[in-house]
């Protein structure tokens, strides 16, 4: 009786595990169609030619030849021609003020006049005694004539008349300095005075800059800079915020070195200064010495500056075609926007201008300055 329901529950079983192979089957054999047909697609790639190498688009440029020379640059100090600090010589009172802070004044221009009636009232005396001396020689000139009077009571009497004139000439002098005058044409500085305000002798009063149609500019350069510089030799200057070029052309050189920095002092001449330049200004100035250094010049954009160097790529013609080669350089001061390269280009060679973080050593690249002008070309163009 028990052995009915074991063979039913066997053959339960085996339907099972029968459904189950066949269902694995299944699964193997998709597998297998699957990995077949990705094996031909595969193959099919692989025997398939390569897609077309695309260029990248650049700007190029000729690297230009030019001469250039080594360069100091230092920081000069503008002067006026002419310069005082105007002074009292003579103490007194104030009595008129004829000039305005920041004002200009003409050469021989009274600027200041001091209190002179002393001195005037003096000068009334010592005119008297004057007139009353030479009354004295002429009187002295008759008897002597006459044979009246000694050869010393006319030396005396002439002596007298000398004295007189000497006293009214030490008088004027007084005077005059009492009015201080300009000695040139010039700008004045800031000043506070007064009518009124008492100075004693040797009070600085403010500052004279004198107005010209040139400025000079004193600047230190290395020793071995100013061994190669010559009377005449012309300087760069880059003038204020705005960064105004100009040239000035040196007039002076220092007979010795400073003897702490052994640096040599020159002077050049700037005409014609603009406007915003004043004196004490500081500019910029740079010096070139030594002989002219051959170089090429570049785009700055087309140096790439890397931990391993500085590269530039040169575009190199190979089978046909236009391929980037990259080159160590050696960079030598800027043209803006030009920089100087003196090694690794030559003079003639075509570089990447713009676009060189895009490409690679052996990148195929095109002109896309080149392929603009194509593309600019009309269909009428085309035509004809």
């Amino acid at each position: 009786m028990n052995s009915v329901p074991l063979k039913r529950s066997q053959r339960h079983w085996l339907r099972k595990a029968v459904g189950s192979l066949v269902v694995i089957g299944g699964v193997l054999g998709l597998l297998v169609a699957i990995a077949y047909a990705k094996g031909r697609q595969v193959n099919a790639a692989m025997s398939a030619s390569p897609p077309p190498e695309m260029p990248v688009a650049v700007t190029l440029a000729t690297a230009q030849p030019t001469t250039f020379r080594q360069t100091s640059v230092v920081i000069g100090n503008m002067l006026a021609p002419e310069s005082i600090t105007l002074r009292t010589e003579l103490a007194g009172a104030v009595t008129k003020v004829l000039m305005t802070p920041g004002g200009e004044v003409e050469q021989d221009a009274v600027l200041i006049q001091l209190d002179t009636r002393s001195e005037q009232a003096q000068l009334k005396s010592a005119e008297a005694t004057r007139k009353l001396a030479d009354s004295a020689l002429q009187r002295s000139l008759r008897l002597n004539r006459a044979n009246a009077n000694s050869e010393s009571e006319l030396d005396i009497a002439e002596a007298e008349l000398t004295r007189a004139e000497a006293l009214i000439e030490e008088l004027r002098v007084r005077i005059d300095k009492k009015n201080l005058r300009a000695p040139f044409r010039a700008h004045v500085g800031l000043f506070d005075l007064h009518v009124g305000q008492y100075l004693n002798e040797g009070t600085e009063i403010t500052v004279l800059e004198g107005i010209a149609d040139y400025l000079n500019v004193d600047f230190a350069m290395p020793s071995h800079v100013a061994d190669a510089m010559t009377i005449g030799d012309d300087v760069a200057l880059r003038i204020g915020a705005a960064g105004i070029q100009s040239t000035a052309t040196i007039v002076a050189v220092d007979a010795s070195a400073n003897a702490l920095s052994r640096s040599v002092t020159a002077r050049a001449r700037l005409d014609n200064p603009p406007a915003i330049l004043q004196p004490n200004d500081s500019v910029r100035v740079t010096v070139p010495y030594g002989p002219a250094i051959p170089a090429r010049l570049i785009p700055a954009t087309a140096v790439r500056r890397g931990p391993s160097g500085t590269i530039v790529f040169v575009v190199t013609e190979r089978d046909g075609q236009r391929r980037a080669e990259s080159r160590d350089v050696v960079v030598a001061g800027s043209e803006d926007p030009n920089v100087r390269v003196i090694s690794g280009v030559d003079a003639g060679e075509i570089v990447v201008a713009d676009g060189s973080f895009k490409i690679f050593d052996g990148a195929l690249v095109a002109d896309v300055t080149a392929a603009t002008d194509l593309s600019q070309i009309t269909d009428e163009e085309i035509s004809k």
